[in-house]
Parts: C-alpha cells; sequence; structure tokens
C-alpha cells in the first residue's frame, strides 16, 4: 500500500475558545457554526449546502439540515469518544451478543428480537443469550415501534445489567419462555475476526471466514487485527484452499486501511502498482492535490489506492510484515452477504470484481459507494460532538461504482439463524458449499421459520467506511 498521504487544509476559524459557551443555547450555537464550517470544507456534496443560518438548536437536528437530499449515510454523535472507541471494536457497555429487532406482524406494533451471534468472552453466552434465540421483552417491558429504542439502550447504558424473555411460537402464537439475566461486560473489546475455519468436502479443501468489521486494531496502533487476518490467509495457503468463503453478512464497515489489506490476501497476482481503488473528492480536495504546493510536500497519487504487498506495522516496534496472499490458489471468491453488509465490505467485493469471479450469496447488501471521515473538535474541549461526513466517492479498477442499491446476490438465501455460524447446516454456509461441491453431498439447511417476521426495524447505523483519521487542523488518508 502507498505511503500514508498527509496534507494540510486550513480550517475556518469561526469562535474563540475563550468565548463564554457555559449555557446550552451558547454551546449548541458554537456547535452549530463548527458543524457547518466543516461541512462546507469537507463534505462532498458541499455546493449543495443551504446558505449558513445561525442557530441554538441542538446539533443534531441542526446537522439534519445540511445533509443533503441524496446522502442515507452522514452522521453525528453526541461523544466523540465512544464513536471512536465504537469503530475500534471497544464498547463500554457490551452486551455480549449481536442481534437484530422486526416487527412481529404488520397487524400489531409488537418487535421481536433475534440474537444473530454471541460474542466471545462475555456471559451473554454462557446464559443463553445465543444466535438462534428470539426474546419480546428487555426488564419484563414487551419491546415495541414505541418504545424499542429506549429498552434496547438498557444493553449499553450504564446499569450493570438487564434481563431479557426469550419466546417461541406455539401455535401460531408468540409463548413467553425462560427470562435471563445478563451482566454487560465494561470496556469490551470485539475482535473482528470472529471465526475461520478449513472444510474438507468431497475432496475440496474450503477456507471459511468469519468477519465482522474492518478495523486495524483497539486503536492502540498495533494493527493487531490486520495481522491476525493475514495469520488467517497465511494458514489457509498454508493448508491448501482451493476455495474460499468469506462471510460479510454482519459486516456494516468500518476502516479502508483494513479493506485494502483483506483485498491484498484476496486478489491474485498481487502487485504493488495494482489498482485497488480511485477516489473522487469534492472540489476543494481536488484542487488542491492538484496543486504544486501539494505536490512539493507528498509523494504518491491521492486519488487512487493500490493493493498492498506489505503490512507496515510502527508499534510495539517497526516491522514490515509480507501480505499472505490466496488470490492464486482461487478461481472464484463466494461472499456471504445480508441487511448489514456495508462500506467497505462492499468496496472490497467491487474492487476484486475486475480481477476475479465474485459470487454473492445471501441477501441484497445496503449499496454505500461512498466514504467518511470522523471529525471531533480539537479547539475547544466544551464541544462533545463528532460527526462522520461523506467526504468522497470510490470506483474500482474499470471506474465502476454503480451499486448504490446495493449488490443483488446470485443466489438470494435467508438468514434464518437455525444453526451455530461455521455449522455446514446454516443456510449460506451450506449454500455455499453444495455450490463448490456441485451437488447435495452436505445435510441440507432445514429452513425454520418460527414466525412470519415482517419490517426489520434498523437500530443501528449502518455502512461505515473510515478513510481518513483526523489530526489538528489536518488528516490523514490511510
Amino acid at each position: 500500500m502507498k505511503k500514508s498521504v498527509l496534507f494540510f487544509l486550513m480550517l475556518f476559524l469561526f469562535a474563540s475558545c475563550d468565548e463564554e459557551l457555559n449555557d446550552s443555547q451558547s454551546l449548541n450555537k458554537y456547535v452549530n457554526r463548527w458543524l457547518y464550517d466543516n461541512m462546507s470544507m469537507l463534505y462532498y456534496w458541499n455546493t449543495k449546502l443551504p446558505a449558513y443560518k445561525s442557530s441554538t438548536e441542538s446539533p443534531d437536528k441542526y446537522f439534519e439540515t445540511l445533509i443533503y437530499e441524496e446522502d442515507r449515510f452522514s452522521a453525528i454523535f453526541d461523544s466523540y469518544t465512544e464513536i471512536l472507541n465504537s469503530l475500534h471494536g471497544v464498547s463500554e457497555a457490551d452486551p455480549g451478543f449481536e442481534f437484530q429487532l422486526y416487527r412481529e406482524s404488520e397487524t400489531n406494533d409488537n418487535v421481536v428480537g433475534a440474537v444473530l451471534y454471541s460474542k466471545p468472552g462475555t456471559t451473554a453466552a454462557a446464559a443463553g443469550a445465543t444466535r438462534g434465540k428470539f426474546f419480546r421483552k428487555i426488564n419484563g417491558t414487551q419491546i415495541t415501534i414505541a418504545n424499542y429504542s429506549n429498552l434496547i439502550a438498557a444493553f449499553t447504558d450504564g446499569s450493570a445489567s438487564f434481563s431479557m424473555t426469550f419466546s417461541e411460537p406455539l401455535n401460531g402464537q408468540w409463548q413467553d419462555g425462560t427470562t435471563i439475566t445478563v451482566t454487560k461486560v465494561k470496556n469490551y473489546q470485539e475482535n473482528p475476526v470472529y471465526l475461520d475455519t478449513v472444510y474438507i468436502v468431497d475432496n475440496k479443501k474450503i477456507g471459511y471466514l468469519v468477519y465482522n468489521f474492518f478495523s486495524n486494531d483497539t486503536g492502540d496502533e498495533t494493527l493487531k487485527y490486520d495481522l491476525e487476518m493475514n495469520e488467517v490467509f497465511g494458514r489457509f495457503k498454508q493448508e491448501g484452499i482451493s476455495e474460499l468463503i468469506v462471510d460479510l453478512r454482519y459486516n456494516s464497515g468500518g476502516m479502508m486501511s483494513s479493506a485494502v489489506h483483506m483485498g491484498s490476501m484476496l486478489v491474485p497476482d498481487l502487485a504493488a502498482n495494482k489498482v485497488f481503488s480511485y477516489t473522487e473528492y469534492n472540489r476543494n480536495y481536488t484542487n488542491y492535490f492538484n496543486s504544486d504546493e501539494f505536490k512539493k510536500q507528498n509523494v504518491g497519487d491521492p486519488f487512487v489506492d493500490y493493493f498492498a504487498t506489505n503490512i507496515a506495522v510502527s508499534k510495539p516496534a517497526a516491522a514490515t510484515i509480507p501480505v499472505q496472499n490466496v488470490g492464486n490458489q482461487l478461481n472464484r471468491i463466494y461472499f456471504l452477504t445480508g441487511r448489514r453488509t456495508a462500506s467497505a465490505s462492499e468496496m472490497v467485493i467491487n474492487s476484486l470484481k475486475p480481477y476475479i469471479s465474485c459470487i454473492l450469496i445471501g441477501d441484497v447488501t445496503v449499496g454505500k459507494n461512498v466514504g467518511s471521515t470522523l471529525v471531533n473538535d480539537e479547539e475547544n474541549d466544551k464541544n462533545d460532538w463528532a460527526f462522520m461526513p461523506i467526504i468522497l466517492k470510490y470506483f474500482n479498477k474499470d471506474r465502476k461504482s454503480d451499486f448504490p442499491n446495493g449488490f443483488v446476490p446470485d443466489f438470494s438465501v435467508d438468514d434464518t439463524y437455525n444453526y451455530a455460524l461455521g455449522d455446514l447446516r446454516e443456510s449460506l454456509l451450506n449454500k455455499a458449499v453444495l455450490q463448490i461441491t456441485g451437488k447435495a453431498s452436505l445435510v441440507p439447511s432445514v429452513k425454520k421459520t418460527p414466525l412470519k417476521l415482517t419490517s426489520p426495524v434498523d437500530v443501528k447505523p449502518f455502512g461505515r467506511l473510515i478513510v481518513n483519521k483526523p489530526l489538528s487542523n489536518s488528516f490523514v488518508k490511510q
């Protein structure tokens, strides 16, 4: 991968740090001006911003007035530290499992939660909150469309634990069953490399990786997660896999640098001059990147990213680790996708498509072909807000970025939750292995239909591609 490109863009100085910001209206006015001035510099659609108007309304409400109608992904957060940790898989209080909410029926407002997977090292699995369990009550209260936001806040708030009541259908009706108490894990560090294994089916060696978000480390700059992913592909290479299944069904994105590293482990004929992606910015950036000033101070092309032949590590000691590439052992790659598959996940798929057959199994992906940066206020410690504006659009080697509505899978398969991830009977994995072997040599996945789950209820922002790391009046493109 090319060297990091450092460039300086002077941001507007719009308020003195000595200004009195002791009341909420004054602070909101300051934050809203800070939002507008940064958006006018950074935002991909900055020419579509409305004219500036001073405002004392809540910054999250004000931010909504700045968003261009085509933008589904720019987001604002009331705690910079919390969102920064979240991007690295670190949570102050973690319930120990991932979940998805659904409308119970179109005829009522009740909501049902499905446990997608439990997290290693947490109490959730021991307590029974494992993949395939359904719950309708949190702390004894039925979940509904009106109250679900308040109830699921118990999963991550400051309380030590919460209760959840499991439910199962009986004669067409939901019946409440066991209630368990889940103790939350403080400062939990989730590893994106969730599961890896090699199957031998009909004399074919099949590598399987479940990768749940793109993060290089916990924020300690060791790149330990990227290195662990590299070790996984090193094992796959050593074991001589001829087929590969990459499970991204719950992966809503993350660091672009990690996406480049994954792509580099998968592309055939890996080379340092091979294009991973092209990048398009707003006019501010485009003009600056093309300026003599920038070219005198920086090496490399800020409009293109290349595959990486090495992973450059600086902590705890400087080292250059060769990328473990399995691309030449493969004729195709099977990607398992879902409604959460977004951003950096889609970038990997899009960037590999010109080089190798990519077969998608599961559900339609989110459709995020744009990238963000995380921005916080380093000039005023009273401003805890942070935001992630869309600042670029990316394209593959063939200059294609034509999936704003998501990638449609080659094989549409429901995620039925009826078997553990990695179980060859699990619906998406089962379909991939059957495609590889060419015959129904496995025990088929039996579709479990415990209920007619209707509209999914999105409870988390999906689709993060973090391409920059903001510094004081500058940022680094990774």
